[in-house]
């Protein structure tokens, strides 16, 4: 009896029992898969809780659902643009089961398609956004141009910026190729070579993702 109750507590212990965080957050996906793929609005309480268990992992990880396709539909990993996160979204990505109905995708990709974004009550429109570009180094330095500009307590203008960076070179793109990025009015901005933000994509190009 005794014999047989230290073989039950062995392998309760044992290293093969052991379960990674990123193996139990995809074992928790798969238990959802049917609720997750059924998403809409994004506000299903399954969401929340998706988000939680992403946070389990490394706090600043968020994602996003792509429209269904042909019976398959993207999951986005995102590091919510946080260089620091980078690694846990490499990893949990890399960590994927296989999953018939999902594609996984590492970090926001670029959809310059989708010109306006939506924040804090303000749109902007990336057609109306211009910017200039500096080189510095591997990176590129940008000024950016904004109609109605005015500084805010919550950074509105900036944030609505960020959000248009990634429509238009996407997540990793920008933390890996823009260097710093300083908004301005339109009617102050300095003299230069100014672009519409639609063309980033131009002089931005990302390193490969490791």
């Amino acid at each position: 009896m005794l014999k047989n109750l230290i073989a039950a507590v062995a392998v309760l212990i044992s290293p093969s029992s052991y379960q990674s965080p990123e193996a139990r957050f995809w074992a928790w996906f798969q238990a959802h898969e049917e609720t997750l793929f059924s998403v809409v609005t994004g506000h299903e309480p399954v969401c929340a809780e998706l988000k939680s268990e992403l946070q389990r992992i490394q706090s600043d990880l968020t994602f996003e659902f792509g429209p269904v396709e042909s019976g398959r539909r993207e999951f986005v990993l995102s590091a919510d643009g946080m260089r620091e996160a980078f690694p846990a979204v490499i990893s949990l990505a890399a960590a994927a089961p296989v999953l018939t109905r999902w594609t996984i995708v590492r970090f926001r990709p670029a959809r310059p398609q989708y010109t306006k974004v939506r924040f804090g009550g303000l749109e902007l429109d990336a057609d109306s956004v211009q910017f200039v570009a500096e080189r510095n180094g591997e990176k590129a330095d940008l000024i950016i141009s904004v109609p109605g500009y005015k500084a805010t307590p919550r950074k509105v203008f900036e944030q609505a910026v960020f959000l248009l960076l990634d429509r238009m070179v996407g997540e990793y793109a920008v933390e890996t190729g823009i260097g710093s990025v300083d908004v301005v009015a339109s009617e102050h901005r300095p003299k230069g070579d100014w672009r519409a933000l639609t063309r980033l994509g131009e002089i931005i190009r990302a390193t490969p993702i490791k």
